[in-house]
């Protein structure tokens, strides 16, 4: 019985490391559709896309969507995500990503404030660990901090809200269904948002194959909507039915790894000695959470 728990659990924590390789490429494809969108139009058309392409899906499962929970879950992952658009606009990707992995920091913080749940010192040990790893991928430069760097550091806070509304319903929910309503609701408030701040937009970018930067719009919004969006969000909702909120931010800060991976070869961001030092801390103490934390819910 052990050993099927312990392969469960080991199912959950590869899926949140494949999650969040995603959302590394995540901002690589937020960059590209900057190129042609405002981050407020950017986000809203993510998600309205998203919604768009799983509406037989719900349509065909209506009587079953957890209504009240992606509702909540939406309103909490529309403000992040608005406010991580932002950030990425304004500030590098290897930055963007240590700033937003505080989240990690926020979570095991809430829970212990809200629930009075206490963690053993090997948690707090990897954590503080894969901070350090976080810091030195930022070459330990965190100076000249920007109107940019603020908003990713709120969305930080708001995604470990978001972790924990998810952890509310995680166990009682069909994960597709819950993520999919999840982002058909973001994309409803995001067009609205979108619109009431910045007006209506053109959509012609998206039919035009003509220019190389037009093609990477497309992409982008290709690898927002269906990868960064449906399947990592579903991913995330799925694991969580076995693991806590506080080793799920955890994994979770392999994000930032990735994010500088993808800067460096997307956008010949530094990648320097020392960060990639720090990436083999933060992927170490990763890889030791079987080891001395209890990641089972």
């Amino acid at each position: 019985m052990a050993q099927w728990l312990f392969l469960g659990s080991m199912k959950q924590f590869i899926l949140l490391l494949l999650a969040t390789f995603i959302w590394g490429l995540g901002y690589v494809g937020t960059r590209w559709t900057l190129f042609e969108y405002s981050p407020t139009w950017s986000n809203a058309l993510r998600f309205f896309f998203a919604g768009v392409f799983v509406l037989p899906y719900l349509f065909m499962n209506r009587d079953r969507i957890p209504i009240v929970g992606a509702f909540w879950s939406s309103v909490v992952l529309f403000i992040a995500m608005q406010l991580q658009t932002v950030g990425i606009a304004n500030t590098t990707l290897a930055k963007s990503g240590f700033l937003t992995v505080f989240y990690a920091l926020f979570t095991p913080l809430l829970t212990l404030m809200l629930f009075k749940q206490k963690f053993k010192p090997g948690y707090w040990f990897l954590l503080a660990s894969s901070l350090v790893g976080i810091f030195l991928i930022c070459d330990m430069d965190i100076s000249n901090f920007n109107e940019g760097d603020g908003y990713i550091l709120m969305s930080a806070f708001a995604f470990a809200v978001q972790i924990l509304v998810v952890d509310k319903w995680a166990d009682e929910v069909d994960p597709l269904l819950f993520n999919f309503m999840q982002c058909a609701l973001v994309g409803v408030w995001g067009l609205g948002y979108a619109y009431l701040l910045e007006g209506p937009v053109s959509l012609s970018p998206l039919v035009d194959f003509s220019s190389h930067e037009n093609q990477l719009v497309i992409l982008g919004f290709v690898v927002l909507s269906i990868l960064s969006s449906l399947v990592a969000f579903t991913l995330q909702i799925y694991a969580q039915k076995g693991m806590p909120p506080h080793i799920v931010s955890l994994c979770f800060l392999m994000e930032s790894v990735f994010a500088a991976f993808f800067g460096y070869a997307f956008f010949k961001e530094s990648l320097t000695l020392m960060a990639i030092m720090g990436c083999i801390l933060v992927v170490t103490s990763v890889a030791l959470i079987p080891r001395f934390t209890h990641y089972q819910k």
